[in-house]
């Protein structure tokens, strides 16, 4: 049974899908003032390292919350460390939070905050706007165990996110790391700057949209034989496509079917080489 239930984005597919030759540009411009907005320069390595998350202050704090059937939950607000979403108890959501900074005042300087209701839990990072709070070094991580009905909404954030599910949907903008899926029912991926692992073998996918990456964006279609895939926008290569996917060009791109098709994957604006393989 599909599940098709997702909260869709306000900007139609033709306002948010950027022409090729911008993507590159267009993400580096988005997590230059994301990251300039949550850490001091300092806090990353060299380019394109990941965020510091090892620093000696640190807080942590968990919280248990009972919500209704397919429950939304949101990240958003900068989180600068990774996030990592796993299979929870229904009716339950458990949150464990991480802060971490280089002093204490730095870590004194932002917080976490968890709004909750029955239907409906939403995470940002709030930094404080204080003279000494303008830029700290500093990171937060999440780890979530959610229903398997949750619909995930994450934006803007500057560390990984990993979703091993099941969930019912993941909606992803603004992604400065690795995006890794490995079981949802429908996903929509929009300006990820560190490529894309998703896995389609691990829930009953509806479909999955995925525009604007740099990087290597990989599938797993597993065992699955009713696939089809269309990609457009791409500079790299399509390689380790299996021995029963047909390949045809399109008038903007490829088409990649397994059997007779049926869930449908879009892929388009892509800096990177596409993989697909099984696992």
């Amino acid at each position: 049974m599909m599940l098709h239930s997702v909260e869709k984005d306000q900007l139609s597919r033709s306002e948010r899908k950027l022409p090729t030759a911008l993507v590159k540009r267009s993400i580096a411009t988005v997590f230059a003032a994301l990251l300039a907005s949550v850490v001091a320069p300092s806090a990353w390595g060299p380019v394109n390292a990941q965020v510091i998350t090892n620093y000696p202050f640190r807080d942590s704090f968990a919280r248990h919350y009972q919500v209704e059937r397919s429950p939304r939950i949101e990240i958003k607000g900068g989180i600068s460390g990774p996030v990592t979403v796993s299979s929870g108890q229904t009716g339950m959501v458990d949150i464990e939070v991480l802060r971490t900074a280089a002093t204490q005042s730095e870590l004194d300087c932002h917080r976490v905050r968890i709004d909750h209701r029955p239907d409906r839990i939403t995470i940002t990072q709030v930094q404080f706007d204080r003279r000494e709070c303008h830029t700290i070094r500093a990171s937060q991580s999440l780890k979530l165990q959610v229903p398997s009905d949750t619909i995930l909404r994450v934006s803007a954030i500057a560390g990984e996110l990993q979703v091993t599910g099941p969930v019912q949907s993941v909606t992803a903008l603004s992604i400065a790391a690795h995006v890794n899926i490995t079981a949802a029912g429908t996903v929509d991926l929009v300006s990820l700057a560190g490529g894309l692992s998703l896995g389609l073998g691990g829930a009953s996918p509806g479909s999955a949209t995925i525009e604007s990456v740099v990087g290597v964006v990989e599938l797993d279609v597993a065992e699955r034989r009713d696939v089809e895939i269309r990609i457009s926008s791409l500079q790299g290569e399509i390689t380790s496509v299996p021995p029963d996917f047909v390949r045809r060009k399109t008038n903007d791109g490829y088409l990649l079917r397994s059997g007779a098709g049926g869930t449908p994957v879009s892929i388009s604006s892509i800096n990177g080489d596409v993989v697909v393989r099984r696992r």
